[in-house]
């Protein structure tokens, strides 16, 4: 846990160092994704349901936070993700990068429960189709815990599209495939919405 507290620290400290290029804008998240099995789309292995907050500088700073609860199918047991991360956003004429790095902390409720902190490492790329609808071309995230024996080497790739309806409400529809430890772990929908101000 004490990684997180660190990362609390970091982003807060963050903060104040881009407070003269404050402004910028908010936006809270929520998602809910349906794994399905990574050989058989038919077939469910859980489900994950996300909240999360970023903001923005002028700067094209991020900070965001996020929390993720992981529902295993046919089993009482559950996982959840709190983790806190720092990005930034470069464009190259219609098409906008974004860079981040975090931490956070896995909680696992199971016959065998160990908690454990993490890193992420993630790249995303987007490019407007028109005045309301976005391409997310990819997300890449790389993701593992600090001590390797904890297992949890689970990178991901995913795409998919926005469509905004305002400046301020949009929803998006992702496919992505996770793996844990080579070995691919699941296929999942993800349907999202996000509120900006």
């Amino acid at each position: 846990m004490r990684y997180c507290l660190i990362m609390l620290t970091g982003i807060a400290a963050l903060a104040a160092a881009t407070a003269p290029a404050a402004a910028g804008s908010t936006s809270i998240g929520g998602a809910f994704t349906t794994e399905r099995g990574p050989e058989d789309f038919g077939a469910t292995t859980g489900s994950d349901w996300q909240l999360d907050v970023a903001h923005t500088f002028d700067n094209k700073v991020t900070l965001s936070g996020s929390a993720k609860y992981y529902d295993t199918a046919g089993t009482s047991d559950w996982k959840a993700n709190l983790q806190f991360g720092i990005g930034y956003t470069y464009d190259i004429g219609k098409l906008s990068l974004t860079g981040t790095v975090g931490i956070g902390q896995h909680f696992i409720q199971s016959d065998d429960s160990t908690d454990f902190p993490y890193y992420y490492l993630m790249l995303a790329g987007s490019t407007p189709i028109d005045e309301k609808w976005t391409w997310n071309i990819f997300r890449l995230r790389y993701r593992n815990d600090f001590d390797t024996s904890n297992d949890y080497d689970t990178p991901e790739i995913a795409t998919g599209v926005s469509y905004s309806f305002d400046p301020h409400n949009s929803m998006s529809v992702m496919i992505e495939r996770d793996w844990s430890n080579g070995n691919p772990s699941y296929t999942g929908i993800e349907i999202g919405y996000r509120y900006r101000f």
